[in-house]
């Protein structure tokens, strides 16, 4: 207890000795340790306190990179600040964080420096802050992560990401799109011998297509699945539900609605009701 002591006052001292100095990117970094500290003491005042002067470390960090035209790193800063604030429950700075980051962006848009980000996992943390905000925003920034990821051979990231683009335009109902970015995500899992997670893919990308009314291309996508999961061996109800994907797509639907009836509840409630619009989805037609 006395070392952790000793080290949360050697942190704060070097946080406020880093905040003096303006260096606020290193005060922002030991500020969290001390977050940390009074988190695993469970002790929530120093918690909130700490917590929101991290916050305006982040907030004053991303204000100085922003004059320095490191436009991209500033967004990042005020994303932090805005976080750290809520977590803080200092929700007036947190919403005026907000809309710094909201001009920010459409500056950063307008005049095409977020095609010169390099990194892939920085514009992929825009895309998190904005995908409970502004789809079009998140999947801006999540189209240009994915591609860039390929491109730098981290396979895994792309594929990610290319399953979440799939998400956001399955929630935006677009399910064309859905399917295309849930297809390419598990094209690159296929790739990487993750045939499990390429095989989850397939079938997703299958029920957007039944969605979007392309039964052929729903089919191609629940064949994959099922060869993906022959490849691993995988003999779980993931290779059920790419039978029922094959099944709906050729029209059985008695013999797909009886298997899934008996699969149903094994699977998340929004993933569960995919597979029930595309029934419905087929009755309809």
């Amino acid at each position: 207890m006395l070392k952790n002591h000793e080290a949360y006052l050697r942190w704060l001292a070097l946080a406020e000795e880093a905040a003096k100095r303006r260096d606020y990117e290193t005060a922002a970094r030991f500020y969290r340790y001390v977050v940390v500290h009074f988190g695993l003491l469970n002790d929530s005042e120093n918690l909130k306190k700490f917590t929101i002067k991290t916050g305006e470390c982040c907030f004053n960090a991303a204000e100085a990179l922003w004059n320095n035209d490191k436009h991209v790193k500033a967004l990042l800063f005020f994303i932090k600040a805005s976080n750290y604030f809520r977590e803080g429950s200092d929700e007036h700075r947190a919403e005026k964080c907000d809309l710094i980051i909201e001009k920010c962006y459409d500056s950063i848009r307008k005049n095409k420096i977020i095609d010169l980000c390099e990194d892939p996992q920085d514009l992929k943390r825009i895309g998190d802050y904005f995908v409970n905000r502004n789809f079009e925003k998140a999947i801006e920034c999540y189209e240009a992560a994915a591609e860039k990821a390929f491109k730098t051979g981290k396979l895994h990231l792309s594929g990610s990401i290319h399953g979440i683009l799939g998400d956001c335009y399955k929630a935006l109902r677009r399910y064309k799109d859905a399917a295309e970015r849930f297809a390419r995500s598990a094209e690159i899992y296929y790739e990487c011998h993750e045939f499990f997670e390429a095989a989850w893919r397939y079938c997703i990308s299958g029920f957007c297509f039944i969605l979007a009314g392309d039964t052929e291309a729903a089919s191609e996508m629940a064949v994959k699945a099922e060869s993906a999961c022959l490849e691993d061996g995988i003999n779980v109800i993931l290779n059920d539900l790419a039978y029922i994907c094959r099944l709906l797509s050729e029209g059985c639907i008695y013999e797909a609605e009886r298997r899934w009836s008996k699969i149903r509840k094994k699977f998340k409630k929004s993933y569960a009701e995919i597979v029930d619009f595309s029934f419905d989805a087929v009755h309809s037609r």
